[in-house]
């Protein structure tokens, strides 16, 4: 008997999708994860990480108060400032991510990754379906829903704006996550209403009450056809389905093997906004805090991002002018 749902028709295929683009996949029931419960940091890819990126050795105890330290900015009523300005411009602080050598830092995701206010237990607690972790540290979310979820996508922009982002203990993971994403696996729909959004792929970053979802248009039509997936063998695949808790004979099946292609809508998003080179991206450039009465964060629309490559890309080549 198929059990298909949204699980297995997106938010698995989805997290192969990441595999393909040579992230980790982080099991919550792996022997050696260790999960700092405050911060919802993976100590066990953190050190290494920050080991490899810092070029030095680092004891527990160290990471230790570096992780505290972090859990004292995140408590921050700032939506984050302080410890985004930290990832992007250490100033003297240890280096969270090595923005030049990519190669350098650690990209892993892990499913339903609980994000608990009473430790022990899952009480109070929102578990985002795709957690992407840079060195360790829960920096963006991909929630999915199956094509033609009742309510549609805006069902899931109302529950993160009037529930998750209302909540106040929810304050110090929403100044850690850089990055919120939401996909129904469907096709954007034309001249759709933007405030009664039904379908496609849209992205954010915390901005409290003005929270506000973009389109991602991909701007290189060739991008997705020459991406040099990594391929991921059949047992790989298995295995993410059982530790999933999902039938694994499922993955033989032609709709499973429908909704593995890189080119669904979901997929094609993931590879658009978490290739490892743009995803940083993002990071580094594409956010913005204005200082106002009340402060705001905002992230670059698309036009934005690729606008911005392109000018980096000219000058890069020596232009001195023109227009874009």
């Amino acid at each position: 008997m198929s059990t298909f749902n949204e699980d297995t028709r997106v938010k698995v295929p989805a997290t192969i999708q990441f595999l393909r683009l040579n992230y980790h996949y982080q099991s919550l029931k792996a022997d050696d994860i260790d999960i700092d419960f405050k911060t919802k940091i993976f100590v066990n890819r953190f050190k290494p990480a920050l080991e490899a990126i810092n070029e030095r050795n680092f004891t527990y105890d160290e990471i230790k108060i570096i992780i505290t330290d972090i859990y004292n900015v995140l408590k921050n009523n700032d939506l984050g400032k302080e410890f985004y300005n930290w990832l992007i411009n250490p100033q003297g602080k240890v280096k969270l991510i090595d923005f030049v050598d990519i190669t350098k830092n650690d990209f892993a995701v892990v499913d339903e990754l609980p994000f608990s206010i009473v430790e022990g237990t899952e009480e109070g607690s929102f578990r985002p379906d795709i957690n992407i972790l840079v060195n360790g540290m829960p920096l963006a979310f991909l929630e999915v829903k199956k094509p033609n979820n009742d309510g549609g996508i805006q069902k899931e922009f109302d529950r993160m704006i009037n529930q998750r982002l209302q909540n106040p203990d929810y304050k110090k993971f929403f100044n850690l996550i850089q990055f919120v994403s939401f996909s129904n696996n469907m096709d954007y729909k034309e001249n759709e209403d933007t405030d009664n959004i039904k379908a496609g792929s849209f992205y954010t970053t915390p901005n409290g009450n003005n929270t506000n979802f973009s389109f991602f248009r991909e701007d290189d039509e060739k991008y997705h056809l020459t991406y040099p997936y990594k391929d991921i063998d059949i047992d790989t695949i298995k295995f993410i389905m059982k530790d999933c808790g999902y039938n694994p004979a499922e993955t033989d099946t032609p709709e499973f093997a429908e909704n593995l292609k890189t080119t669904t809508p979901c997929n094609s998003f993931v590879t658009s906004v978490f290739d490892k080179e743009r995803f940083l991206y993002f990071l580094q450039y594409g956010i913005m805090f204005i200082s106002s009465q009340i402060p705001e964060k905002h992230i670059m629309r698309y036009p934005q991002f690729f606008a911005t490559r392109k000018i980096i890309e000219r000058l890069d080549a020596g232009g001195k002018g023109g227009i874009i």
